[in-house]
């Protein structure tokens, strides 16, 4: 059982050998209170020297900072069979294991599940890679952007009439890391039921491919393959225009049928005069055979747009939720930072970190009434060498 005993997973010991692929995943668990110890070489783990740097100098790197939030560090080296054996051990105490290396690494240093499992009968092994641990592919490499191309969602992104696009930010390796970690519960629940541990194999590509919604359902009943729609919502082959400018920015509106007598009456209230049927375009259905034409799209959009581009996106936004209009600016970073409903959620939070000083940090994105949610900074390397190393390894597991 682990020292730290708050939190929802305050009893739970984590292992953390992940690089970018899963550090989300030890993140979160460690904000719930898990005692989530990452493993770094001796050097200090590859992504301490990702940026953005917060200076240039050693230990400041902002995405360490935030990806290893609550952690604790300690320092092995894997080329030594002294430094193999002390992570041996702590798997004895340990309830969650987290690795991203390609499939047989962690075996060829007899730290694979089958090397541990017999010691540790209670540790839930999660490996996390971008194609699984069996199948032609799985000792091929990839990054987060192969991760978004080779599960499809690549193909759904970009304007039609030119090439796909990767989501700006790393939606691949975030997407499998929230699978890993919800897979990791999951396990951990039917070690309440059985009283053993097993190993989970995570594939990136497979948990991007379950992210593609009605886009893979379109193809398996009708073989229709979704186009990209650029600032629309894909049905099928069709699609629906959801972006639009406004004065100040952009904003996001969902124009589906139930919500076009609320549009039409909201544009009357604001003089707006529009022109388009509003009982005829609530009968509309998505796809099927009661169609739109050309020239009653072309008239609608322009309408929209004529309301929309000259009025600000919080106008819109406040306007629209008197009629129940699902309308919303695209948001900045500037505006999530200054966010009212983030801010009234206390959804960013403050620490003090060894390395940086004070810093701003996301916080949690849900609350729990008993366990709340914990925010505290990442480690320095091996900062918990002593206290882990030779004081821990003869704890228990947490159940």
């Amino acid at each position: 059982m682990s020292q730290t005993t708050n939190g929802a997973l305050g009893p739970y010991r984590v292992i953390d050998l992940t690089a970018e692929i899963g550090g989300l995943s030890t993140m979160i668990l460690a904000g719930l209170g898990a005692d989530v110890i990452r493993v770094e070489p001796p050097g200090g783990h590859p992504t301490r020297s990702r940026g953005p740097m917060l200076r240039e100098s050693e230990e400041s790197s902002l995405y360490w900072a935030q990806m290893n939030a609550g952690k604790r560090s300690i320092s092995l080296d894997f080329q030594d069979e002294t430094d193999r054996e002390c992570l041996r051990s702590l798997c004895e105490t340990a309830d969650l294991l987290f690795e991203s290396e390609a499939p047989g690494t962690m075996a060829s240093k007899g730290l694979g599940y089958d090397d541990v499992r017999h010691r540790a009968p209670q540790l839930i092994y999660v490996s996390i890679t971008p194609f699984g641990q069996t199948g032609p592919k799985s000792m091929w490499a990839a990054s987060d952007l192969i991760g978004h191309v080779s599960g499809g969602l690549s193909s759904l992104v970009g304007d039609p009439d030119r090439a796909p696009l990767r989501p700006s930010v790393e939606q691949a390796y975030n997407i499998t890391a929230l699978n890993a970690g919800s897979a990791a519960m999951i396990a951990l629940h039917a070690r309440h039921l059985t009283g053993r541990g097993q190993h989970v194999d995570i594939s990136m590509q497979a948990a991007m491919a379950n992210t593609l919604g009605n886009a893979r359902l379109y193809y398996e009943m009708d073989g229709i393959i979704t186009e990209r729609a650029g600032g629309a919502r894909a049905f099928a082959n069709r699609a629906t225009r959801i972006i639009y400018p406004c004065a100040d920015g952009h904003v996001a509106f969902v124009r589906v049928p139930a919500s076009m007598i609320r549009l039409h009456k909201w544009m009357t209230a604001e003089g707006a005069n529009p022109q388009f049927d509003a009982e005829r375009w609530a009968s509309i259905a998505i796809a099927g055979d009661n169609l739109p034409t050309e020239e009653e799209v072309a008239q609608l959009e322009t309408e929209i747009e004529q309301f929309f581009a000259t009025r600000g996106a919080q106008a819109l936004y406040e306007s629209g939720q008197h009629f129940n209009v699902m309308i919303c600016p695209v948001n900045t970073m500037q505006d999530i930072v200054d966010s009212p409903q983030l801010n009234a959620r206390a959804f960013f939070d403050e620490v003090d970190d060894p390395a940086l000083g004070r810093l701003t940090v996301p916080g949690a994105p849900l609350k729990m009434s008993a366990t709340p949610w914990r925010s505290k900074p990442a480690p320095t390397i091996g900062q918990h060498n002593d206290e882990i190393l030779t004081g821990s390894l003869t704890e228990t597991p947490g159940d």
